[in-house]
């Protein structure tokens, strides 16, 4: 096996997995590890194709804990925040942008990991609204600017006091519409050449088994395991960003 394909079939089981067991960081896994190896016209594409087939396919099976009430304002902040962030492209450095947060995650993670009990923010309805919708805006922009849109969504509702389930069933099928609609303000994914499916053939296997692991731990996973397991995903994440 090259060192290409080596790389190629790592990235994609690992991405899977961490996506698996918490529901994101699909690309910031899989870019750092594909770049590596491949070129970003040729990781970008992999990564977008396959974190929306795993997205959909763990919807499916995460469908009962899905509580469109919950989540349409996230997405009502979407709608305002992708538009914004595309428009952002223009003037913002998308990599002072994406280490500007790297730096917050980095922060948040190592400050909530040496906490003994981690807070719960229970706002009155009106202003969770609020809230949940300014934090699917901040994740729309950063969708847009960076293709980073699940990190603040993420961030949020584990301060919400809502269990795993719950959390799964707000920011996985953000992730992935938001995703669907920041591709529509980009003009559509573009044409995909031979080379991206042939990667695509070799990476999918690796993807399926990456995310039924994942999702085994998942299921394994006490509530304050999964939220440990979330820090620590924001903290490599941050670490990613910066590098």
């Amino acid at each position: 096996m090259s060192f290409e394909l080596a790389v190629l079939v790592t990235g994609a089981f690992v991405a899977a997995l961490a996506s698996g067991a918490a529901g994101f960081a699909f690309g910031l896994v899989g870019l750092a590890i594909w770049l590596h190896a491949l070129d970003p016209s040729r990781a970008v594409p992999l990564v977008v194709i396959c974190s929306m087939l795993l997205n959909m396919a763990m919807i499916w099976r995460l469908w009962g804990s899905v509580n469109l009430r919950r989540l349409s304002p996230f997405l009502v902040g979407a709608v305002f925040g992708v538009p914004l962030g595309v428009a952002a492209l223009t003037w913002v450095d998308p990599v002072m942008l994406r280490q500007g947060v790297g730096v917050l995650l980095v922060l948040y993670s190592i400050y909530m990991l040496t906490l003994t009990r981690l807070p719960v923010i229970n706002p009155s309805p009106m202003k969770a609204r609020a809230a949940d919708t300014g934090f699917g805006a901040l994740g729309g922009f950063m969708g847009g600017s960076t293709g980073l849109n699940g990190v603040f969504p993420t961030l949020w509702s584990t301060l919400r006091g809502w269990n795993k389930s719950e959390q799964r069933g707000v920011f996985q099928p953000y992730i992935l519409l938001v995703h669907t609609y920041t591709l529509m303000w980009f003009g559509g994914a573009g044409t995909l050449g031979r080379q991206t499916l042939i990667d695509l053939a070799w990476a999918m296997p690796f993807v399926v088994a990456g995310g039924y692991i994942g999702l085994q731990l998942f299921n394994r996973t006490s509530e304050a395991g999964f939220r440990k397991l979330l820090l620590g995903l924001f903290l490599i994440s941050g670490v990613l960003l910066l590098l």
